[in-house]
C-alpha cells in the first residue's frame, strides 16, 4: 500500500471506463488539456463524473441494470461488494458507497514526460462538496506511509500547499498532492504539480491543448452531431516507450528496430467515448494519426473503397459480420522488401518461398497471393444450445480464380490426409478436421464447451474456413436461398444506412454489423442453465465472488430474456483511411 491514493485514483479510472458521458468545461479552473504541458505522453480524461454516472444510467447496460426485474440481482451483486470491502474499510478511511462517490467533477490521469528519469504520473480531479470523505482517505493514506518510514515535507505554490511524502531510504520513491478548491492534484514528482498549480495561476505555457496532433485527434473524436465525448484519451506510443525505457540498452534496440520498421511513424492514438445521445447508445472513436507519406510497416495498411455487402452466403442470424477490401499486392511487395532489408537479399525467396513449398507444395505467390482478388469477410455466429465457445467464427477471402484455388486446396489436403477429412454437404466439398480440449476422462465436457471442427472450403469465388461444421453447413443452406443472406435483414439495412451517412466523402475500407442481442442471449442462456448454476455452487465452496455471483442468482432469479432483450439495438463500425491516418468508429443503436 505504498501509494494508496494512486491506486485508488485508478480505481476510479477503471470504474469510469463501465459507463459513459457528457463534458464539464469548469469556470474556476482550465480543464485538463490546459493545465498539463505539451510533452503529456498518455492521458485519460472523463470530463464529469456525475454526469457520466446519469449517461451511463440511460444506456443499454444502465437501463438493464435498473429494470424492475433486474435490479434485485445487481443490488444483491454490490452489497456482496460492500461487504467485501469492509475488510479494507478501515485502512481506506470510508465505506465503498462514499469512495465512489468523491469524484465529483473533471477525473484525468497522465504520464508526462520528465527531464530525466522515467515519466511522471499525474492524477487530479474535483471532489466538489466531497471534500470530507476525500480527507478522510488522505488522512488514512498519509498514517499508512508515515507506518512504512515515509518523511514529510510541504511546499507552497501560487499559495497552495503541496505535500510531499519521501519513502524511508529511497529519496526517488515520492508522493506529493495538493487540495485547491475542492480538487485533488496527486503525482510523484512535487514539480509536476508545481507546474499545474501555476498555469491554474495563469502562467502561460504550451500545454497539451496547443498539441496540433492532440487537437486533430480530438476533432475527429466528437459525436456524429458534434455531441460532446464523456471521456478523451491519447497517447504518444513511441515517445512514451522509449521514455520509459530511458538506460535500458536491450529495450531501446528494441525500439530502434521498430523505427527501422517504420513504425515510428505512428505519431500518436487517440479517442472518445461519447454515451446516450439521442440517436445513438454509445459512440465509440479511435484515431491513429500517422506521418504522411508512410513508410515501412505503415505502408502496409492498404484499406480500399470497394463493395461491402454481405455475400449471398452469410445468414441471416449471423451475431456480426465484418467486411474488407484490401491491396493485397501492396501490402505484399512491402512485406517481401522489409524481410530482404533485414535479413539479406532475395532471403524472403529463398527461406519463405522455398521453405513453403517444400512443406506445403505451395507456391505462395502464384497459388495464394495472385489468386486473393482483395476482399475478406469475417462472420460470427451462435450455435446452441449456449455454451462457453458458442461463438463461431468464418474467415472468408474472395479469390479471382476458384478453380486453380480449389486445385491447390485438393493438392495441400492430399499431403495432410490423416487430418483431413474429404467430406460435402448440399453439393459442396469440403475438408474438415476435430479439434479441442478434452474434458473428464479425456471426454469434451458437452454442456459446456463446444468441440470445434474446423473446416476449410472453396465455395463458389471464396476461400472460407472456420471452426464450426455447423457454421459452415448453414452458409451452404443460405447460399441456396437468397432470402436467408442477411443483405435483407431490416436491421442490418437500417445500420448500413447509417454507416452510408457516416463517412463522408472517404469512403469506408471496411464495415462491420452486431447484434449484442446475440453475445447477451448466450450469456444469459449459460448463466441460468442448471449446470452451470451447479458448477457455480461448486466453485462457490472456495472462492468469494463466484460465492456472491452464485448467491445473487439463487435469491434473485433472472426474468425472462426478453426483459433484457428490449434495450438491446444492432450496431455497427467503419474504417476510414485518409491522409491523416486510419478512424476507426463504432457506435450502437439506443431503443426506445
Amino acid at each position: 500500500m505504498v501509494n494508496i491514493l494512486r491506486s485508488i485514483a485508478v480505481a476510479a479510472a477503471a470504474a469510469f471506463f463501465l459507463m459513459n458521458t457528457s463534458r464539464a468545461a469548469d469556470s474556476e479552473r482550465p480543464g485538463a488539456p490546459h493545465l498539463l504541458p505539451a510533452e503529456t505522453l498518455a492521458y485519460i480524461r472523463v470530463a464529469n463524473m456525475p454526469e457520466l454516472v446519469e449517461k451511463f444510467g440511460n444506456t443499454a447496460m444502465g437501463r438493464i441494470a435498473a429494470d424492475q426485474q433486474v435490479q434485485p440481482f445487481v443490488g444483491d451483486l454490490y452489497r456482496s461488494a460492500a461487504e467485501a470491502f469492509q475488510v479494507i474499510e478501515d485502512r481506506v478511511g470510508v465505506p465503498l458507497h462514499e469512495l465512489l462517490a468523491i469524484p465529483q467533477g473533471e477525473l484525468c490521469l497522465a504520464l508526462v514526460a520528465a527531464e530525466e528519469g522515467t515519466p511522471q504520473p499525474v492524477v487530479f480531479f474535483d471532489v466538489g462538496d466531497h471534500l470530507f470523505a476525500a480527507e478522510q482517505v488522505i488522512e488514512s493514506a498519509e498514517t499508512a506511509l508515515a507506518a512504512q518510514g515515509a518523511t514529510r515535507t510541504t511546499k507552497s505554490v501560487a499559495e497552495t500547499e503541496i505535500v510531499i511524502h519521501t519513502m524511508a531510504g529511497d529519496r526517488q520513491r515520492r508522493f506529493a498532492y495538493f487540495v485547491r478548491d475542492g480538487v485533488i492534484g496527486l503525482s510523484s514528482d512535487e514539480d509536476m504539480l508545481a507546474q499545474v498549480l501555476g498555469v491554474w495561476n495563469g502562467d502561460e505555457v504550451n500545454s497539451l491543448a496547443d498539441n496540433r496532433t492532440f487537437t486533430a485527434i480530438m476533432k475527429r473524436s466528437v459525436g456524429f452531431k458534434e455531441e460532446p465525448p464523456q471521456i478523451t484519451w491519447y497517447v504518444d506510443p513511441f515517445s512514451l516507450a522509449k521514455r520509459v525505457t530511458r538506460g535500458n540498452f536491450s529495450a531501446q534496440a528494441g525500439i530502434s528496430l521498430l523505427s527501422g520498421l517504420g513504425l515510428n511513424g505512428v505519431k500518436a492514438i487517440g479517442g472518445s467515448l461519447i454515451l446516450a445521445t439521442d440517436e445513438f447508445d454509445g459512440i465509440f472513436h479511435v484515431h491513429a494519426m500517422l506521418e504522411n507519406p508512410r513508410n515501412g510497416a505503415l505502408k502496409m495498411i492498404a484499406f480500399e473503397a470497394g463493395e461491402v455487402t454481405p455475400e449471398p452466403w452469410v445468414p441471416k442470424d449471423a451475431a456480426s459480420y465484418t467486411s474488407l477490401n484490401w491491396n493485397v499486392d501492396k501490402t505484399y511487395s512491402e512485406l517481401t522488401r522489409l524481410y530482404d532489408t533485414f535479413r539479406g537479399e532475395d532471403a524472403w525467396k529463398n527461406q519463405v518461398l522455398q521453405q513453403l513449398r517444400k512443406s506445403l507444395d505451395v507456391d505462395l505467390e502464384k497459388d495464394i497471393i495472385d489468386q486473393l482478388e482483395g476482399r475478406a469477410t469475417l462472420v460470427q455466429w451462435m450455435q446452441r444450445p449456449a455454451r462457453i465457445n458458442s461463438r463461431s467464427m468464418l474467415v472468408a477471402f474472395k479469390l479471382k480464380n476458384p478453380d486453380q484455388a480449389r486445385g491447390t486446396l485438393d493438392r495441400v489436403a492430399a499431403k495432410f490426409s490423416e487430418r483431413l477429412a474429404r467430406k460435402t454437404f448440399g453439393g459442396a466439398t469440403y475438408y474438415q478436421t476435430v479439434a479441442g480440449g478434452r474434458g473428464r476422462n479425456g471426454q469434451p465436457d458437452a454442456e459446456i464447451v463446444r468441440v470445434p471442427t474446423p473446416c476449410l472450403a472453396v465455395l463458389g469465388d471464396y476461400l472460407i474456413m472456420t471452426d464450426n461444421e455447423k457454421l459452415f453447413e448453414q452458409v451452404v443452406i443460405t447460399k441456396s436461398d437468397a432470402s436467408l443472406s442477411l443483405a435483407n435483414e431490416l436491421d442490418y439495412k437500417l445500420i448500413a444506412s447509417k454507416i452510408q451517412r457516416q463517412q463522408g466523402e472517404t469512403k469506408a475500407g471496411m464495415i462491420s454489423f452486431h447484434r449484442p442481442e446475440e453475445a447477451f442471449r448466450t450469456m444469459y442462456e449459460l448463466a441460468t442453465a442448471s449446470s452451470t448454476q451447479s458448477r457455480l455452487a461448486t466453485a462457490a465452496e472456495n472462492n468469494g465472488v463466484f460465492r456472491a455471483l452464485s448467491g445473487a442468482l439463487t435469491n434473485n432469479p433472472l426474468p425472462p430474456f426478453a426483459v433484457v432483450a428490449r434495450y438491446l439495438a444492432p450496431g455497427g463500425a467503419l474504417v476510414t483511411d485518409d491522409e491523416t491516418g486510419i478512424h476507426y468508429t463504432a457506435f450502437t443503436l439506443r431503443r426506445e
